[in-house]
């Protein structure tokens, strides 16, 4: 099974709806990743609104 992105939070996992959010609006069709580890000191999770360590997608189409 492919990786897969959330539509909504750009949260990037395998499986049929997203782990974080449980939305079902997902995409296979992803561009750019980031790993967060510290979203709490992280500028780019702030920008991103992203509260949770993990692996994001940029942009999901």
């Amino acid at each position: 099974m492919s990786e897969r992105a959330c539509r909504e939070c750009h949260h990037i996992f395998h499986g049929s709806s997203c782990p974080h959010c449980k939305s079902k609006n997902i995409s296979d069709d992803f561009s750019g990743l980031v790993i967060i580890i510290d979203p709490e000191n992280s500028a780019i999770a702030k920008v991103m609104n992203i509260k949770e360590k993990g692996r994001y997608a940029i942009r999901v189409r």
